[in-house]
């Protein structure tokens, strides 16, 4: 015998008995439902979260990759700034770059001819930046070349071996003597 439920009455429909049954598989697929529903619900947080994380190394990717963009920028206008101030025969490098940098940002994008005028209107502003041979020649006399220790004892070995002297043996000797120590 099935047994009947009784439901409180609606407005819609009279009376009605539901088998008991019926009712109890009626409630299981409904906390069935219910549980799938809260599995989806989680599943669904997880993803946004997971999406979320991504979306944040994006970012952080993005930024790095601007970043290094700006950073090769800046490192090809300085080589390029530094081959020219070469071959324009600049001494002081450093001084150069100080002022270069004063006048244009090489960290922003430029072309080679912003470049090269920028270098161009440094040196004719300051020609002091290409050393003395703007000035003249050097005061100071050229020092002579002292020949290295190997040089002067095979010199003085030479010598030996051609004259047999013995003071040129003892100079020999004696420049050995100064190398081994």
């Amino acid at each position: 015998m099935a047994e009947s439920v009784e439901h409180p009455p609606s407005s819609e429909t009279p009376d009605k008995l539901v088998p008991v049954g019926e009712s109890i598989r009626y409630r299981r697929r409904a906390q069935q439902a219910e549980g799938r529903l809260t599995q989806l619900e989680q599943q669904l947080t997880q993803l946004q979260e997971q999406l979320q994380t991504r979306a944040d190394e994006l970012a952080t990717a993005e930024a790095q990759r601007d970043e290094a963009r700006q950073q090769m920028t800046q490192q090809n206008n300085q080589f390029s700034a530094d081959r020219l101030l070469i071959q324009a025969g600049v001494v002081d490098m450093e001084a150069a770059h100080l002022l270069l940098q004063n006048r244009v940002d090489l960290g922003d994008e430029l072309e080679p001819a912003a470049v090269e005028q920028a270098v161009q209107q440094l040196l004719v502003d300051k020609p002091f930046l290409r050393g003395p041979t703007a000035f003249g020649p050097k005061s100071a006399s050229v020092r002579r070349s002292v020949p290295s220790m190997t040089v002067r004892i095979a010199n003085a070995a030479d010598r030996a071996v051609a004259s047999g002297d013995r003071r040129d043996v003892a100079e020999y000797l004696r420049l050995r003597r100064q190398a081994s120590r």
